[in-house]
């Protein structure tokens, strides 16, 4: 079968602009198109759409680039999270708002139900009597579990309850009239429900409710009138993994994601009555995890069709025949682009597809794919304005740490700026992992003639077990080391001039860029820290009453008597260099607090420190406003500090 494209935007072979030409501003916007889904007759398409300071939820007839708004928000507090279709005719749209519940920050959920023509729109809230607590509103947060495609007027959400001792519960919700209907009570304090395309609940995984306890136990059940049996129970770091997918109530058997056998994750078949893995169902090549699974409905039932994984771009592997020939003659039709190209979404016929195409150096896009008219179409890109500008390369590196581990990262070249100056730039996490794929932060300073460079450091995820587990209890040490180790590479091979560099991160990241504060303070001109960890003692508080606790038992442990040697915060008087801090309000995961406290500090021991606060701002400055700023800032920071 050939696909042609009929049409190419003119953005894409429009003249190349020179390097330092491009606005800021065109780096610092939200991608104006995501998320985009099919209907599931494949005559609609669904997307959020980024326009300045405003957030939509549009909709177009596939194959049209006229977009009608449904639902539209402003300002910096609101956020679409999440669409999805319910059926043909109505869309269901996800918002979070900051809110503070139990004396933390938190955001709740509201889910919005939406016909196409945005005539009727309201939301999916249960209807309790009363005033409400902070802690009882919080919980009345609904989160969307599945849509039910033998019932459209139906979608099934989980709710916190107080008669199931506030676990989650799921309830049926009816997306004409909002009604809430208790579907499934929680008797086994399960955490996690895993729904049929009947949205029959087969499959299910609690907890101990033993504070502190990471044990997690798995339950199946025949059929609806069958009670829950217990059918695994396992424990993080004390054995394989354990990560259900679906449950063949047919063949009583699990298919899972583990790491077992492999030291990797892979996925596999496990026979519930034998308490055995069986089969492996696939495997990413060499040392790559698999991220996740492909699951569809496809003749009347859920299925398995594939896996996700990454090697520098994500990769898709379907089971299926036909899927796998059009996913590899898409992938090799963008390849002679330059671009990476997957199978995004497709409808219920798999006639209608959404394709995604990316690659370094160019933003993504979305195409459209007609299977019976053999053709793709462009859609929209991401970052329009960036379509057809000079941007910079980015290259896959691999170097030796000091102690002989092999590690991998991402260095970009400025255009035609010699021995550039450097800007090492970790990833935040730490339990993540940097991509080859165009990142806008990137671009920006590549942009404006820095040198930038990403390291995937020890306890990176996507390279197995061992290379995740080197970095456990290493904050401040190894993890550490790793990134100078990164810049000795580049300055040993002359790709960057390493003697005018600054280090700039956000989340762990800029935890590493305090670090390099204190333990290095000669090796860098300037900081730049975003959202940044300044003391892992309060750090950890949070993380206890958010229940993180696998970051306490990967990070620094509670019984670690030197944790303050590796809390910048204590270490103020060594920094020489100027700092610039930059927190948003509404953090959740790490409490602008951190920035603040880290502020007043280095203030008070007269060092050249710079602090930037945005009240609605999130962990991510997932908003055009803030993103916007901190590039500003960023940028203005950087040209101050590397001449």
């Amino acid at each position: 079968m050939k696909i042609k494209i009929l049409l190419i935007s003119a953005l894409l072979i429009s003249t190349l602009a020179s390097a330092k030409e491009i606005p800021i501003e065109h780096f610092s916007q939200m991608p104006s198109i995501d998320q985009p889904t099919i209907s599931p007759d494949g005559t609609k398409v669904a997307a959020i759409y980024n326009n300045k300071d405003q957030t939509q939820v549009v909709i177009s007839n596939f194959g049209s680039r006229e977009l009608s708004t449904l639902v539209a928000l402003g300002g910096e507090k609101y956020r679409i999270d999440h669409i999805a279709w319910a059926n043909n005719q109505r869309v269901l749209v996800t918002v979070s708002q900051p809110y503070v519940a139990f004396g933390i920050r938190v955001r709740t959920t509201h889910i919005y139900s939406a016909d196409i023509t945005g005539e009727s729109v309201f939301e999916l809230r249960r209807k309790r009597a009363g005033k409400q607590t902070a802690k009882q509103f919080y919980f009345e947060s609904p989160d969307l579990l599945s849509v039910l495609e033998n019932d459209p007027d139906h979608v099934l959400v989980t709710l916190r309850d107080d008669r199931d001792d506030n676990y989650t519960s799921v309830f049926k919700v009816n997306i004409n009239d909002g009604t809430f209907t208790k579907y499934l009570p929680n008797t086994n304090k399960i955490t996690s429900w895993l729904p049929n395309k009947d949205g029959d609940i087969l499959l299910s995984i609690g907890s101990t409710g033993i504070r502190n306890d990471l044990t997690s136990i798995v339950y199946v059940r025949k059929d609806v009138n069958s009670n829950w049996k217990k059918v695994k129970t396992f424990t993080p770091y004390e054995s394989d993994t354990f990560d259900p997918v679906l449950f063949d109530s047919d063949t009583n058997t699990l298919i899972v994601l583990s790491d077992h056998k492999l030291n990797k994750n892979a996925l596999w078949s496990f026979n519930i009555a034998t308490a055995t893995f069986t089969k492996l169902l696939g495997e990413a090549p060499e040392n790559f995890d698999i991220s996740s699974a492909i699951v569809e409905f496809k003749d009347s039932e859920r299925k398995v069709v594939g896996y996700r994984y990454v090697d520098n771009f994500v990769k898709r592997v379907f089971f299926d025949k036909e899927k796998e020939t059009i996913s590899t003659q898409i992938s090799s039709l963008f390849s002679k682009q330059g671009l990476q190209a997957t199978l995004y979404d497709f409808d219920q016929s798999e006639t209608k597809y959404i394709v995604s195409a990316v690659s370094d150096s160019s933003p993504g896009k979305f195409y459209l794919y007609d299977k019976v008219k053999k053709n793709i179409s462009f859609w929209f890109s991401q970052y329009p304005y960036l379509e057809g500008k000079s941007l910079a390369y980015v290259s896959a590196i691999k170097f030796k740490a000091r102690d002989g581990m092999e590690l991998n990262g991402y260095l970009t070249l400025p255009n035609n700026v010699e021995k550039p100056p450097l800007v090492l730039f970790p990833h935040g996490g730490p339990y993540a992992r940097d991509y080859q794929y165009f990142d806008p932060f990137v671009q920006m300073m590549a942009n404006q003639g820095y040198a930038v460079l990403q390291v995937n450091y020890r306890g990176s995820t996507g390279f197995g077990n061992a290379y995740e587990a080197a970095g456990y209890h290493q904050w401040g040490k190894a993890m550490q080391t790793d990134l100078l180790d990164a810049v000795n590479w580049v300055k040993d091979n002359g790709y960057a001039n390493t003697e005018n560099s600054c280090i700039a991160g956000a989340s762990y990241g800029g935890y590493a860029a305090l670090v390099a504060g204190f333990q290095t303070p000669k090796m860098f001109k300037c900081i730049i820290s975003i959202a940044g960890v300044s003391d892992l003692n309060k750090q950890m508080t949070l993380w206890r009453k958010k229940g993180y606790l696998s970051y306490i038992k990967n990070a620094v442990k509670d019984e670690d008597a030197n944790i303050k040697s590796v809390s910048p915060i204590y270490h103020v008087d060594k920094f020489e260099v100027p700092v610039l801090l930059i927190h948003g309000k509404k953090d959740q995961l790490v409490s602008y607090r951190q920035s603040e406290s880290m502020y007043k500090a280095l203030d008070d021991a007269d060092k050249d420190v710079k602090y930037e606060e945005f009240e609605y701002g999130t962990h991510h400055l997932n908003d055009a406003n803030n993103r916007i700023k901190s590039m500003e800032l960023m940028a203005e920071f950087l040209a101050e500090h590397l001449k």
